[in-house]
């Protein structure tokens, strides 16, 4: 969550030439920089910084959080700005932040484990699981891979007022449901590419009706504690887990404090499977190689989560089971209410590239971008 619009950003972060622990001794101060650093050269350590300062300035955010961590060459974390802009409290790499659709890559391996225990097929209709228009003609797998044609509940303008209205606000997946189908589908199904959150959502149903668990604590059980990843989440309130850092979209506080509105506190329903996890840079970190990597899965199972289709004809880009290849940089960017993120992970080298960042609508990505800006300060010649 959110749709197309991501997509497109991977596209142009691709056209930087992508690619893509250590923590701070201490706090950053608004408009510092402190770096856990070695390996890296200075001059790439300034324009890495450069990088993130240009994106903060862009974003007008209150903070971001950066990491790029190379195997043999180097690590680097930069945290600037503030964590609330209220109190004034800098921002802090252990914090929290909601990563949106980086959690379909942890649907989409639940979704692959069950494949593994022989608890579903990937060819498997959806009308197997789930009542749904055509049913029969889409699968689990064109679910996974954004073919299945289904229209996207959050390229709904009536949704995106709601939402954005009322962020606490009551909000489920049948609501989400109810919203597609009053929509046409984008195409026949297996037939094109369309970033649709709607699949993910009805993923969340195949694997509640296939295990009888909420799929919160199937991921929470089988992936975040097997991996140890401590301080990733999928939240059943609308609070997070402290320490988190606060987030802010791009309307003014209503009470006229000059600042951008806080939208920390969020409904996860209005995302579910599709948006609704909350991690921080040093899970994302580690959870971007064991994704890219195949952790929890077989081999063949792997296999098939890679295996994608490009956005448009040639691009650069591509898809596949709740994974983005961005010209062999394996992982996935998300946006939501108050939030934007991106975290890649190069399996040649085993370069990872974590960025957090505590402002945005639903129509912003400035995550995706500066993960391009650093990739191309590492390699200028990729």
């Amino acid at each position: 969550m959110k749709s197309w619009h991501m997509m497109v950003a991977l596209a142009a972060a691709a056209a930087l030439t992508l690619t893509i622990g250590l923590f701070p001794a201490r706090a950053a101060a608004p408009g510092d920089c402190p770096q856990a650093a070695f390996g890296f050269t200075a001059a790439e350590r300034d324009l890495m910084k450069s990088a993130v300062d240009r994106t903060r300035e862009a974003a007008k955010a209150p903070g971001v959080v950066a990491g790029v961590f190379v195997p043999g060459r180097g690590s680097w974390i930069c945290v600037v700005g503030l964590s609330d802009q209220e109190t004034g409290r800098p921002m802090n790499a252990a914090d929290r932040m909601r990563v949106a659709s980086i959690t379909k890559t942890f649907t989409g391996t639940a979704i692959l484990q069950l494949a593994d225990r022989g608890l579903l097929g990937l060819d498997d209709p959806l009308s197997r699981y789930v009542d749904w228009p055509d049913g029969n003609a889409i699968t689990i797998r064109q679910l996974l891979g954004m073919t299945s044609g289904i229209y996207s509940y959050t390229e709904d303008a009536a949704f995106i007022a709601r939402y954005q209205a009322d962020p606490t606000g009551s909000f489920g997946p049948q609501d989400a449901l109810d919203i597609a189908r009053a929509h046409d589908p984008y195409f026949a199904p297996g037939t094109a590419f369309h970033y649709s959150d709607t699949n993910y959502i009805l993923l969340e149903l195949v694997l509640e009706r296939v295990t009888g668990r909420p799929i919160g604590d199937w991921i929470e059980d089988e992936i975040v504690a097997k991996l140890r990843l401590d301080n990733t989440s999928y939240p059943a309130t609308a609070t997070l887990p402290a320490p988190f850092a606060r987030g802010y979209d791009d309307r003014p506080d209503p009470g006229g404090a000059g600042t951008a509105r806080d939208v920390t506190y969020s409904n996860p329903g209005y995302a579910g499977a599709a948006g609704a996890m909350v991690s921080n840079l040093h899970d994302l970190r580690i959870w971007a190689a064991e994704l890219a990597r195949g952790a929890l899965l077989s081999e063949r199972m792997q296999r098939e989560r890679l295996r994608t289709v490009p956005l448009t004809p040639g691009a650069a880009v591509s898809y596949g089971l709740g994974i983005a290849d961005v010209d062999g940089y394996l992982g996935h960017n998300g946006t939501i209410l108050g939030y934007n993120s991106a975290m890649f992970f190069l399996p040649e080298t085993g370069a990872t590239i974590v960025v957090e960042i505590n402002r945005s609508d639903l129509d912003t990505d400035h995550a995706t971008p500066l993960f391009g800006e650093l990739a191309k300060a590492l390699y200028p010649d990729r």
